[in-house]
């Protein structure tokens, strides 16, 4: 049991140190207060006080830099608070995160929510070009007010703005989250309807251009380029995706390739139709030896995306495209081929166990490897004269 003395300044500054381990002395004159001494020579004052089901332990300070004085009148205080239903552990922990600046809450976020690279390096970028001032800024001194006039401030389009609005949202709403904010300041562009509504992209390959389009992608004389192209159109893979892919990864021999920690965080095989596999055939020869399918030119491990060989393709035919517009092209005609949606979400690589009858449903391989070749024999009717390879 522990020893109870009274404390003096000259009493704790005489406590023996333990050889190992560590030591609690009670204070007669102050209950639940308590010395601890460990065997490092620290000695620490530390309310002790039993809530019915456990013990609480809130340390108040060491010793010298807490007095004896000080350390009682602190023991007493937090009782009060204690008696009051405040978790004094807790409101120390909440002012604690209160204190934190910004930047680090967005290092706080990024560590806790386990971000890809590329993600955290988004949000970086967003939150450097709209809050570089606020950097060192307590969390806690951000005001609606002062919400309100960066984002009027802001350069750019009203979508621009809100992106990097978006950043500063997630992160406070996150502080609320652990409880290091009762509210989010953000919340003032909600409660004054001032988010911009942004209009969801819509723009395909139509099957009346599709032919010319296909026709132009062939005449690329940059085989990357080109088969970069058409996997995006034959698989529906996210630009990022195919640029990224390892040699490792693809197989032509079971005419599949396996995509590495994709936006949800997983793996996901999809198979390489027999219209794409000539022409990965054909990179191989060039980056066979490299690690990337499209490996880049000079210091660059991948290459950009083609964008000039997009522009020239557009000025060719007058077709307006991005690479992203291809992954839609393929979802829609994934159900002109009359694809049932599970299929479609399964190539597409969208999450389908949030939705109770999906989320039963496992998709064997071989299924899937109908779907693409379904989708890639739709292609080939559009683009050929006569459908045929």
């Amino acid at each position: 049991m522990a020893e109870k003395i009274n404390f003096t300044q000259q009493r704790i500054e005489k406590l023996p140190i333990p050889a190992g381990g560590r030591i609690d002395y009670y204070d007669s004159s102050c209950p639940k207060l308590t010395c601890r001494v460990s065997q490092t020579g620290v000695k620490s004052f530390v309310l002790l006080k039993w809530n019915g089901k456990s013990m609480q332990r809130v340390t108040l300070g060491r010793f010298p830099d807490v007095t004896v004085a000080q350390a009682r009148k602190l023991a007493t205080d937090t009782l009060s608070t204690m008696a009051e239903g405040i978790n004094p552990i807790e409101k120390k922990r909440k002012e604690k995160l209160q204190g934190i600046t910004l930047s680090q809450l967005l290092d706080k976020y990024i560590e806790h929510k386990n971000l890809k690279a590329s993600t955290a390096k988004n949000y970086r970028v967003k939150f450097n070009q709209g809050f570089a001032d606020w950097t060192t800024k307590p969390i806690n001194q951000i005001t609606p007010d002062m919400v309100l006039m960066r984002h009027k401030s802001l350069s750019g389009s009203a979508i621009t703005r809100d992106n990097k609005m978006r950043v500063l949202r997630l992160l406070l709403k996150y502080a609320v989250a652990i409880k290091a904010l009762s509210e989010s300041p953000t919340d003032i562009l909600r409660d004054a309807r001032l988010w911009s509504k942004p209009k969801r992209k819509n723009r395909i390959i139509s099957s009346d251009d599709l032919m010319p389009w296909y026709r132009a992608v062939l005449r690329l004389d940059n085989s990357r380029a080109k088969t970069y192209l058409l996997m995006l159109l034959y698989t529906g893979l996210r630009s990022s995706e195919a640029l990224n892919l390892k040699w490792k990864d693809i197989d032509l021999k079971n005419d599949c390739l396996m995509v590495r920690d994709t936006k949800n965080r997983t793996d996901f095989v999809t198979y390489i139709s027999r219209h794409l596999k000539p022409h990965l055939i054909v990179v191989r020869e060039e980056t066979g030896k490299d690690e990337y399918v499209f490996s880049g030119y000079g210091k660059n491990k991948v290459m950009d995306q083609p964008r000039w060989h997009i522009d020239l393709i557009t000025k060719t035919t007058g077709i307006e495209f991005s690479s992203h517009d291809l992954r839609r092209t393929f979802a829609t005609i994934a159900e002109a081929a009359l694809l049932p949606e599970t299929i479609i979400k399964r190539l597409l690589n969208h999450t389908t166990d949030n939705n109770v009858t999906t989320g039963y449903i496992r998709t064997e391989s071989n299924t899937l490897r109908q779907a693409i070749e379904k989708i890639a024999d739709y292609i080939w009717a559009c683009v050929s004269n006569d459908g045929k390879n």
